[in-house]
């Protein structure tokens, strides 16, 4: 609508000055006349002309302007859409779509992809003895224990309720153990919640799984380290020394490594 105005108006402002031009130099009886009149002419169309192109520049201008910043809006959208409202995290769809992309890109590089799951042990318990707000502060804390050990090429995110996982390219088993290991220990010497009368201490069950030494598809991946993690909450439910089984010390120590690295 801009460009149309300046351009009415720049038609306009020739035609009547072209309508006042063609009189004058009818009527025009000494030949120094005829210049003079059509410089005289030709000032308000060269203004006119010039207006139109500076509203032209505007136009392209203010355009340019509000389209980097619906770009910018747009970029917050998706941000905001990708984020998991109570943890501040990344939500469960985001996780599964880099994760797809991730292991494309490691089966295409032959690169190493891991990917960790963990559980929350016993968010039921603590929301019937201390309520759900006592609840998602420890999910929240949890949360924050996970962005901190990560790097910024990881991704950590909330899969729902309880469940996290982390996403860690360029990640081989080492590294991958070794993060496990790492929040391991945050979560033993960290409270979750804090209080004037009270603090709690929760713990973590964690699966690992990895590409290509832990499954050959993300499916296979996904499904390696969800085992894994049952396992290694399992293993922490089990009896120190079930009475059942009488195992030698060596083979005890080898089972319970096991466990710890989510094996």
């Amino acid at each position: 609508m801009i460009r149309r105005v300046a351009w009415t108006g720049g038609f306009a402002v020739a035609v009547v000055t072209l309508a006042l031009l063609v009189p004058l130099l009818i009527s025009a009886q000494h030949q120094w006349q005829y210049p003079v009149y059509s410089a005289l002419g030709g000032i308000p169309l060269a203004y006119a002309l010039f207006c139109s192109l500076v509203l032209f520049r505007m136009q392209v201008t203010v355009l340019n302007r509000h389209e980097a910043q619906l770009l910018i809006r747009v970029s917050e959208l998706k941000e905001m859409a990708a984020r998991d409202e109570m943890t501040g995290m990344y939500n469960r769809r985001h996780f599964y779509e880099v994760a797809e992309v991730e292991m494309a890109r490691a089966q295409s590089r032959r690169d190493n992809l891991s990917i960790l799951l963990l559980d929350l042990d016993g968010l039921k318990t603590i929301n019937d003895e201390y309520g759900h707000g006592v609840g998602d502060v420890v999910l929240t804390s949890l949360g924050g224990v996970i962005s901190k050990h990560i790097r910024g090429s990881d991704v950590g995110a909330r899969l729902g309720g309880d469940e996290f996982g982390i996403i860690m390219p360029g990640t081989d088993k080492r590294g991958a153990f070794a993060l496990a290991q790492r929040l391991w220990e945050e979560m033993e010497r960290t409270p979750m919640y804090q209080s004037e009368t009270s603090e709690l201490t929760v713990t973590v069950s964690i699966g690992v799984a990895g590409y290509p030494w832990g499954g050959d598809s993300l499916e296979e991946m996904l499904h390696w380290a969800d085992a894994d993690m049952y396992a290694n909450k399992v293993s922490r439910r089990l009896p120190e020394h079930p009475p059942e089984l009488q195992l030698e010390e060596e083979d005890n120590s080898t089972l319970i490594d096991d466990y710890v690295l989510g094996n």
